[in-house]
């Protein structure tokens, strides 16, 4: 049968009909090109799109060898590779910085900050690591040098497993392009509406934290980042038109790898909700990435139809990309596992031996799969189908839940409903 159109309660009181249907009045008027520094691609990653400098290291035991401890304890260790000039930097510094993280013996970067967007830091108040921003304190205006850091001064005793590895020791390659005066005006009080001015340096130095922690795949930590980000964004003053155009871009930016970090996660109704708000931002149809990331979040939800939608209008305006391909292949597979053709309604309070298997089919392969974490049900079920639903899923230890006249299963229902319109059982 047809999917029928459903209806779900999320966290800003969007529902499932808006979510999928909402953006097809679209106008095509931004060209998604123009925003740089957005998250990267698994596409992106493959092809080493990154715009690095450094060099890897088989040995670091070699490299210590031509450098000089910074502190009494060694715990950085530095050689000048460019000379720099200027005055000394000092706590009250804003400066722009490029660079490269290497682990050793591994021919990759494991973070890296482009030359043509440095990354802007009040070295007062930063995110960097504490061995960073020690090695950073240390240069002059137009220096290149090279770091080697202990653990005690980056990832700590235990690292962040599996990514990084106790005791680990990184290498930094660091480029100092230049340093201001950080402005007088005190911090950011974020309970009253700030000049954009002022919100937007804040936010684009977050935002480079935010990217350095989804390079490290802690998606959580980006998300918050992001978040707090948007938050900022939509209560600062806007003097003009230039103004709203620029927070509008650097919003565009933040929905959007808020998106792809929600995917990641496995929280794909705020993924839709943060397309949503790309939609009205005027950045969704004409942007594959995020028709992209859409049609992902929509088919973990069982919104197959619509997801076909986004990926197909994808797959116009970026015809060779293979991360879209795959996600075709995947939507076809898991569309015909989850076709619904026995839940149809009955107007009799009855239950019979089809319904019975294509429920246990069904619910078996969802808890199984997964490509997808919710799905909807179709509406107008009778009681003894959905007392019959509800047993299985108290089997299966899954959620069954009602959102207004309709019914979803879920493997997880972190934050996504109010406690009045969720029923739990388990």
């Amino acid at each position: 049968m047809e999917e029928q159109s459903s209806t779900l309660a999320l966290d800003d009181g969007l529902d499932l009909r808006q979510l999928v249907t909402s953006s097809s009045i679209l106008n095509i008027n931004i060209d998604y090109n123009e925003f740089d520094n957005e998250l990267p691609t698994q596409e992106n990653i493959k092809n080493d799109q990154f715009d690095t400098f450094g060099k890897p290291l088989q040995s670091f035991a070699e490299l210590e060898q031509e450098l000089l401890p910074l502190d009494k304890n060694g715990y950085v260790k530095k050689k000048i590779i460019e000379d720099g000039g200027g005055l000394p930097l000092d706590d009250g510094c804003t400066v722009s910085i490029i660079y490269s993280g290497y682990w050793e013996n591994e021919m990759e970067p494991f973070d890296s900050w482009a030359s043509n967007k440095p990354l802007i830091i009040n070295l007062k108040d930063n995110g960097l690591l504490p061995g960073l921003l020690m090695a950073v304190k240390s240069m002059l205006v137009g220096e290149t040098a090279v770091f080697l850091l202990s653990h005690e001064v980056a990832y700590g005793e235990l690292g962040v497993p599996p990514r990084i590895k106790p005791r680990a020791k990184c290498v930094f390659y660091v480029k100092l392009i230049k340093s201001i005066l950080t402005p007088a005006e005190g911090p950011l009080d974020y309970s009253e509406p700030n000049s954009f001015k002022r919100v937007h340096n804040e936010v684009r130095t977050m935002y480079g934290s935010g990217v350095t922690f989804y390079k490290l795949n802690n998606y959580n930590a980006a998300i918050q980042i992001f978040r707090k980000g948007v938050n900022m964004l939509h209560k600062c003053r806007l003097a003009n038109e230039e103004e709203e155009l620029a927070q509008q871009k650097l919003l565009i930016k933040l929905y959007t790898n808020l998106a792809i970090c929600y995917n990641g996660t496995k929280q794909p109704l705020k993924a839709c909700t943060s397309c949503n708000e790309l939609h009205r931002l005027g950045n969704l149809w004409n942007s594959s990435k995020v028709l992209y990331q859409n049609a992902k979040a929509l088919r973990m939800i069982g919104q197959f139809e619509e997801a076909r939608k986004k990926l197909n209008r994808a797959i116009k305006l970026s015809p060779d990309n293979k991360e879209i391909k795959v996600e075709l292949e995947l939507l076809d597979e898991t569309s015909k596992t989850y076709s619904m053709k026995h839940l149809i309604p009955t107007q009799v309070n009855i239950i019979d031996d089809n319904f019975k298997n294509e429920v246990d089919n069904l619910i078996k392969n969802f808890k199984r799969n997964l490509n997808i974490c919710k799905l909807t049900l179709p509406s107008g079920m009778n009681q003894k189908e959905i007392d019959y639903i509800k047993g299985t899923c108290i089997r299966e230890n899954l959620f069954f839940n009602k959102i207004q006249d309709n019914y979803l299963l879920d493997k997880d229902e972190r934050g996504v409903y109010e406690e009045k319109d969720c029923i739990k059982f388990m």
